[in-house]
């Protein structure tokens, strides 16, 4: 008898943890990774932000960050929610009903090491140490073929009103987009230490960007000629003397995730476009 309680307990401690059946996911990001890593069909929940793959607007809203549905999260009944430490809080009456996953993606290696851990949690670490190995030797190689002594100084807008330039804010340098721009051969204009700070245009005419990069869903539709119109006021700044001025409406840019590898790849393209 004891032997085969012994046995039992042998059998139970040595069992691989259960795979994750229902999956929930609180950013477009985290949505991405779990798609990439083959367990979308996993998937029973996650954002309305979530439109990425086309399969992720098929799963079940649980609305956003600042109005998530926390009814809706318990109906589906989650054995594993992925989410950033900012929602933790939102979530925590969860905390004995599902497995709570945090990660950061504050910049690439945040982004390499969420990875490996979603990857562990979903049982695929095999693809999840390809995945980062695809991304870290790709970004090297466009890192090498846009070595140069010079710098293209760039300033990226995080947001500001649709229809003035006002409300400016930029993106600084402890963002995972600086180091893509790095990677790119760019450099960011704003050599301050705040993540994300409000600037006026004088501000950006004492920077004398040679590239101002714009990212917002606001502009969906505004015509590009319309965006250099409003910037054509400043022509002492370089950027807008050269028309080196872009729109980015396309959200994948801000979401660091498995595509930043496509995100380098317009990006140094875009450097490369005019002198």
């Amino acid at each position: 008898m004891k032997r085969l309680i012994l046995g039992l307990l042998i059998t139970i401690l040595c069992r691989p943890a259960l795979l994750p059946e229902r999956i929930v996911t609180l950013a477009p990001a985290l949505t991405e990774i779990v798609y990439a890593l083959g367990r979308g069909d996993s998937l029973v929940g996650n954002t309305r932000f979530c439109d990425f793959p086309p399969p992720a607007r098929t799963v079940t809203r649980i609305g956003g960050l600042m109005d998530l549905n926390l009814e809706v999260l318990i109906q589906l009944k989650p054995d594993l929610i992925i989410l950033y430490p900012e929602s933790m809080e939102k979530v925590k009456i969860l905390k004995d009903r599902a497995r709570l996953l945090p990660v950061r993606h504050r910049n690439l290696e945040d982004l390499y090491q969420s990875i490996r851990i979603i990857a562990k949690a979903l049982k695929r670490e095999k693809s999840g140490i390809k995945m980062v190995s695809n991304i870290k030797n790709t970004l090297a190689d466009i890192r090498h073929k846009a070595a140069s002594p010079r710098k293209v100084k760039t300033l990226l807008i995080a947001g500001r009103n649709p229809d003035q330039l006002a409300n400016l804010i930029i993106i600084g340098r402890r963002d995972f987009l600086n180091e893509i721009l790095e990677i790119c051969g760019g450099t960011n204009a704003y050599e301050g230490n705040i993540n994300y700070p409000a600037v006026s245009v004088e501000s950006i005419v004492s920077l004398n960007p040679e590239w101002i990069i714009e990212f917002s869903v606001f502009f969906q539709g505004i015509d590009h000629q319309k965006v250099l119109e409003l910037w054509a006021r400043y022509p002492i700044i370089q950027a807008v003397k050269k028309k080196n001025i872009k729109v980015i409406t396309d959200p994948k840019w801000l979401r660091p995730g498995p595509r930043i590898i496509e995100i380098a790849l317009e990006l140094v393209e875009l450097l490369n476009t005019h002198d």
